[in-house]
């Protein structure tokens, strides 16, 4: 079975982001390859950083691109809602360019190649505050209680089930406002409460963020790594093993961001 990441670039800072994160992954010693969703007009761009293994240009088309007004739905949700058409391996690992990885991750990819579901998110089976605190009134709309997922982590293993569940999930988007859902960041729709709702339908559970170490988020420079720490909503949990990719939201200009990336690549 072939292992690799498919990171989404869609624009030259995205690739710059996933620069640092590549560096970070060939650091912890995983050579998986690493593909990347780029626009046709960067590809020489990309290519220049001497770190990705193949290029799958970006070439929207349909009813849904269409349909997509903001640049979050453009370049972040269309993207995802078609992960299953940029596949180039057997079992793929998807995560955001503002994550960087300050541990090896081959627990990860062997617990998740050993699930039944060839599909895995993390998140929480149930949180009320999720969604602007509106998951609820989506559960009543479904019928059925909808878990919080984070659109930063996909597993996906080639399975005719996920042609199933990908267009579920483009049915969501139809019926998206139908559903409750909100459109409340750049006003526009967004993926995870999609992936949620697909969840629900097919009786799926997210990896809740303390149940397995995948992804803790933004580490300041005082934290020290490799670390066990789970800082989710605050909850600072030591997990039983090391947590492989940190989600870190300021961006790779921000401050934490570069003092954990100097971390990880001078790390001995």
């Amino acid at each position: 079975m072939s292992q690799g990441y498919l990171l989404l670039a869609l624009g030259t800072k995205y690739i710059d982001e996933c620069v640092f994160l590549a560096n970070t992954i060939r650091k912890q010693k995983d050579f998986r390859p690493i593909s990347l969703v780029i626009h046709p007009s960067d590809e020489a761009y990309a290519l220049s950083k001497g770190i990705f293994d193949q290029f799958i240009l970006f070439k929207p088309e349909g009813e849904i691109w269409a349909d997509c007004k903001t640049n979050f739905e453009k370049y972040c949700l269309y993207p995802r809602l078609i992960l299953n058409e940029y596949l180039r391996y057997d079992e793929t690992i998807i995560v955001d360019s503002d994550e960087l990885c300050q541990f090896n991750p081959d627990h990860v990819w062997s617990y998740l190649s050993n699930r039944t579901s060839p599909i895995a998110m993390t998140g929480r089976i149930f949180d009320p505050y999720w969604h602007w605190g509106s998951i609820l009134e989506v559960s009543n709309k479904l019928n059925r209680s909808v878990p919080h997922v984070h659109g930063g982590f996909f597993y996906l293993r080639k399975d005719p089930f996920l042609n199933i569940f990908f267009n579920y999930c483009k049915e969501v988007f139809w019926k998206y406002d139908e559903l409750g859902c909100k459109r409340w960041y750049q006003n526009g729709r967004v993926d995870e409460i999609i992936f949620a709702i697909a969840h629900a339908s097919y009786n799926m559970r997210p990896i809740e963020f303390d149940d397995y170490p995948i992804i803790t988020f933004n580490y300041t420079p005082d934290i020290q790594i490799p670390s066990k720490l789970q800082t989710e909503n605050n909850q600072n949990i030591i997990m039983a093993n090391y947590i492989p990719f940190v989600h870190m939201f300021d961006k790779m200009h921000g401050s934490n961001f570069q003092a954990l990336y100097e971390k990880i690549i001078n790390a001995i």
